[in-house]
């Protein structure tokens, strides 16, 4: 056993016998019963119990997995049972903190690579995301050396992104071991380097461990990163692990800074025919909303007509469009859209609601009829789209997804512009906050999130399935906006598991309220663990994982300030 187990032994020892009250309670009831004295020792002979004053003829090891941590001596014959219960009580506490390290070792890593994966998103450029992966990779992995390597098939070579650590010879290093990088880069494995082929290569002379793990992006190998240390080090399995880990997410950050930089002609262009469709849908106003006005035509409408209605606004959109649409031309870009539309378009008028504006990748719709029937045609528009998406996987196509926000409340539906221009126009708080909602909904990872003022208004509320997901201070609100997700949108798989494991999710989510972070974060991992779907457990995850290293004031009330629109 190391050093940290044997510390983590004699921590737990005096724990029982000075701190745990239960532990101290128990041990002076059974030296009364036997009318014995005590005097427990560590193994440097500290006093732990008990006074060395008396005489204890009766001598017990306190001896563990062969491991010696102290002694302890008795007045009676009776001391092996109580020797019997400390190796009792010593086990049980060695076992909580065991696994507590252990826990808290995970939640470290699981942080840094959220951390990581957080920061390499918001760059764009090859060489800012290199250097990220190394600096985390050397602050979790102890090594003096890093390398960021990248394979270019057009010229055949691999390149230097970026490194740390002295290597005077480092540009000629790689190009002499081009050949032999370059094989290991499209074998794509991990490895630790053995120590007898670090001594018999001339390019690593000055390190004493190195391994190394693959850029792989699907079926690719983009490049690799080597770790090292001049010193002699046993790298670990699951330091490789870990290595490996990080590897996989810079990939995908680097196959996406490449795309970025070969497709930003291709967007713009695709962006200029998606604003084409949204300006050309403008021109069309709902005659349910010339309606509201208490018109019967369009032709009727004046500039200046409005009206206050209560209503529930419903917020779409398309998630990962640009994925989806930078495989089409212009044209197929506006055939998807208006498939999209005519499948969405009937559920929303079937259940008494009417689009409002279409948005390019998503549209906006109203419901004066109220979240009863907003919900229903927002669990309905999924299950359209979960049998469309089987189609679309036999014709080889992604699939489509979209993410559901609404809020309820009253707003002003009118006629504004000018004489020579009219437009249909709604001002009301309620449609910025169900915009915010939907844009919510990609961060918690849901299908349909909605507010707890359109819940409390459902009226047959046993139809749907929910989870609480907490507060929310969106930018711009003074208050807070508690949230829901309906898990009925989901794919049936999906669907199963949250449904399933709804109560041990709600006992989370009060831990995580309650500031148990730990046991928030062991709850959302168990979640988490059984089906990697279902991104609200992970995300709960992750923030459990953090708030379990920081400070919390007592006033703490759970509320997530979201800094962005």
């Amino acid at each position: 056993m190391g050093e940290n187990g044997i510390s983590l032994w004699n921590r737990a020892l005096k724990y029982v016998l000075k701190r745990d009250k239960d532990s101290i309670s128990l041990i002076k009831q059974m030296t009364a019963y036997f009318k014995m004295e005590l005097l427990v020792l560590d193994y440097d002979h500290g006093v732990l119990w008990g006074t060395i004053d008396a005489e204890y003829p009766y001598t017990f090891d306190l001896r563990i997995d062969e491991l010696n941590l102290g002694t302890v001596k008795t007045t009676t014959s009776n001391g092996s049972l109580m020797a019997n219960l400390i190796k009792a009580l010593l086990t049980k506490e060695f076992e909580k903190k065991r696994i507590g390290k252990e826990v808290l070792s995970l939640y470290r890593e699981i942080n840094m690579i959220y951390g990581l994966s957080e920061m390499i998103s918001e760059k764009i450029d090859r060489d800012s995301i290199a250097e990220i992966a190394l600096q985390e990779s050397s602050q979790i992995i102890g090594s003096t050396h890093g390398l960021f390597l990248l394979y270019e098939p057009e010229e055949g070579k691999v390149t230097e992104l970026a490194a740390f650590g002295h290597n005077p010879n480092s540009g000629e290093n790689i190009k002499s071991q081009n050949d032999v990088l370059k094989a290991l880069i499209l074998k794509g494995n991990s490895a630790i380097v053995p120590e007898n082929r670090i001594k018999d290569n001339p390019s690593l002379k000055h390190l004493k461990a190195v391994m190394y793990a693959p850029l792989k992006v699907k079926h690719r190998t983009l490049g690799m990163v080597i770790l090292g240390h001049e010193d002699k080090k046993e790298f670990t399995a699951a330091e490789l692990k870990l290595l490996t880990t990080i590897a996989l997410q810079t990939a995908a950050a680097i196959e996406s800074a490449h795309l970025y930089q070969k497709g930003l002609k291709e967007a713009r262009d695709r962006e200029e025919a998606i604003r084409q469709i949204h300006e050309v849908s403008q021109k069309f106003v709902p005659s349910e909303f010339i309606k509201s006005l208490g018109k019967a035509k369009i032709t009727e409408v004046l500039l200046g007509d409005l009206a206050e209605r209560e209503v529930t606004v419903v917020f779409a959109d398309i998630r990962e469009f640009t994925t989806i649409s930078e495989r089409l031309s212009p044209r197929d870009n506006f055939l998807f859209v208006n498939g999209f539309n005519n499948r969405m378009g009937p559920i929303v008028r079937k259940n008494g609601g009417f689009i409002m504006q279409y948005l390019g990748d998503g549209f906006m719709a109203l419901f004066p009829d109220g979240p009863q029937s907003a919900l229903t045609a927002s669990v309905e528009m999924h299950k359209v789209l979960h049998e469309y998406n089987k189609e679309r996987v036999l014709k080889n196509r992604l699939p489509v997804r979209i993410g559901v926000g609404m809020q309820d409340g009253h707003l002003i539906m009118g006629i504004t512009g000018d004489s020579n221009r009219l437009d249909a126009a709604i001002i009301s708080d309620t449609v910025n906050t169900a915009a915010r909602i939907e844009g919510l909904s990609k961060h918690y990872g849901t299908s349909i999130l909605l507010t707890k003022e359109c819940k409390d208004k459902l009226t047959e509320l046993k139809e749907f399935n929910f989870r609480y997901l907490g507060p929310v201070q969106v930018k711009g609100k003074q208050k807070a906006i508690e949230l829901y997700e309906c898990i009925d949108g989901d794919e049936d798989l999906l669907f199963r598991h949250k449904l399933q494991t709804t109560p041990t999710f709600n006992d989370a989510m009060n831990y995580y309220f309650n500031m148990e972070f730990a046991m928030a974060a062991v709850a959302f991992q168990e979640i988490f663990k059984l089906n990697v779907l279902d991104k609200t457990s992970k995300l709960f995850l992750n923030k459990s994982a953090h708030l379990i290293t920081q400070e919390i004031e007592d006033n703490w009330d759970g509320v997530e300030l979201m800094g962005t629109k």
